[in-house]
């Protein structure tokens, strides 16, 4: 009895740095932990950068888990701030 080949299926294309920019702002969305808008996503040759600000450190590292595993992703640029709880009082030298 003869074997037959394993069929391949062809590789799939790399996405484009506009649907992974759209696949890590859907993403984003549907997070629970972000309040909605307020991190973004773009993607520049396959890195992808997430800006934003949000009130904990948690909420911005749920972002990252979130988008890290996109397939094709080359890698993620965490540029998300948080936002200090306690307003900061300004600096009076009183000497």
């Amino acid at each position: 009895m003869k074997a037959e080949p394993q069929r391949r299926s062809p590789a799939m294309p790399a996405p484009s740095d506009a649907d992974l920019a759209y696949m890590a702002q859907a993403a984003l969305t549907w997070n629970p932990s972000l309040p909605p808008g307020t991190v973004r996503a773009s993607v520049e040759a396959g890195w992808l950068t997430l800006s934003g600000e949000v009130r904990w450190h948690c909420q911005r590292q749920d972002a990252v888990n979130c988008v890290r595993h996109l397939p094709g992703l080359a890698g993620v640029n965490n540029c998300i701030t948080v936002q200090p709880l306690v307003p900061q009082a300004p600096f009076r030298d009183t000497t």
